[in-house]
């Protein structure tokens, strides 16, 4: 294993196997990496950091479309450090921005230097808490010249936690509220605001650092862009035009809305669009054995064959985001294979939720600034292999 001195960003390493070497990441890194692992059970993706003089790392549920970083500070974390923050102050503010839910409680009538009372959801699980805001120092840097940022966060019910998975004790907010944890980074350090995701059963990463410096120049140049839906709540949504399955085109009129989550396993279609695809998926997996469904999934086969791919078409239909069978069919058990693609019935904010195991082995480049998302699929050429 290299010596701390080869490495240019201390890693919240959460896992005793998880060994940083030299060859693991790009020389360049500049920004704040998180390593990620999956939660099977749940299909949760889980980071840590590390807040005030606690020797307790905070373990989370990476949310994509998660306006706040939030996690029960009952659960074994004690930092001396942590502060609460009024709800007059700025951070009050900010947290307010683009959330109607927020409320601070001098907006009742109470002392201004009151608390900054927040709504919480957890999206996960679908419910909703009153929390408060608080802010601490969040460690980072060099191992050899650590450095902190001022970080706020909300500060939760334990009953809050229900639905994520084992251990964890909250989530990592990463949507594009100003209260974000990648909008505070990035204000903070004044750097470009900008998300790098990339997600694996055991070995992903989330930065706000730029995908050059996280898995080199032919991973960044290899990217292909499309904008990102300026008027979505917060969440990172993307235009289809639209899908195609085996290269056949659906009956699908576009453009549709596809919002992308890492809380949701798998990915949900509206129930007009779930039908046509499922339909054409079966007539195009004609070599699969088709056997009863497993719940939650509609369609499960047998047949040990290569699956056909599903295309995306984004901006034009020269513009495509091909997914494989392998991030399509989900292993149930018994030698039964189920499309983890589900009928999310028919009243939806979005017609497609992009879920985890879609997202899985491709590189996203969340470029807030200029609202465009990049994305390919990773390469064992990429500098890193964490």
């Amino acid at each position: 294993m290299a010596s701390s001195s080869c490495l240019n960003l201390f890693f919240f390493t959460f896992l005793s196997a998880l060994i940083i070497s030299k060859s693991q990441i790009s020389d360049s890194v500049n920004g704040v990496v998180f390593p990620v692992v999956k939660d099977l059970p749940t299909g949760q993706y889980i980071a840590q950091i590390h807040l005030g003089d606690s020797s307790e790392p905070v373990k989370l549920v990476v949310d994509l479309a998660g306006s706040i970083l939030w996690f029960d500070c009952s659960s074994r974390h004690v930092s001396s450090s942590r502060n609460l923050i009024s709800g007059s102050s700025s951070g009050c503010l900010k947290a307010k921005v683009g959330n109607e839910r927020v409320s601070s409680s001098s907006s009742s009538g109470k002392d201004q230097n009151a608390d900054c009372e927040l709504l919480i959801k957890n999206d996960a699980f679908g419910i909703t808490a009153r929390g408060e805001l608080f802010g601490d120092v969040m460690s980072f840097g060099s191992v050899t010249s650590p450095g902190t940022v001022d970080l706020l966060f909300a500060c939760t019910p334990p009953w809050l936690l229900r639905g994520l998975a084992s251990g964890a004790q909250g989530v990592m907010g990463l949507g594009r509220a100003q209260i974000s944890l990648p909008s505070q980074l990035a204000a903070e350090t004044n750097e470009r605001r900008r998300l790098t995701v990339y997600l694996s059963p055991l070995n992903g990463v989330v930065s706000t650092s730029s995908v050059e410096e996280v898995f080199g120049v032919a991973a960044s140049r290899s990217l292909v862009y499309t904008p990102l839906l300026t008027g979505s709540t917060g969440n990172y949504v993307i235009n289809v035009k639209s899908i195609r399955v085996n290269g056949e085109k659906l009956s699908v009129e576009g453009p549709l809305a596809v919002e992308l989550r890492t809380v949701v396993p798998y990915t949900i279609l509206e129930s007009s669009i779930y039908k046509v695809f499922a339909e054409a998926y079966v007539k195009a997996a004609s070599e699969a054995t088709s056997v009863p469904p497993v719940a939650p999934f509609g369609l499960c086969f047998t047949s040990d064959v290569d699956f056909p791919a599903v295309d995306l078409a984004l901006q034009s239909e020269m513009v495509r985001w091909r997914i494989h069978g392998k991030n399509l069919m989900v292993d149930v058990g018994g030698g039964v294979r189920c499309l983890g693609i589900v009928d999310g019935g028919s009243s939806r904010v979005n017609p497609i939720v992009m879920g985890g195991l879609q997202l899985e082995g491709f590189i996203l480049d969340f470029d807030l600034g200029n609202s465009m998302m990049g994305f390919g699929q990773r390469t064992r050429s990429d500098s890193t292999s964490l």
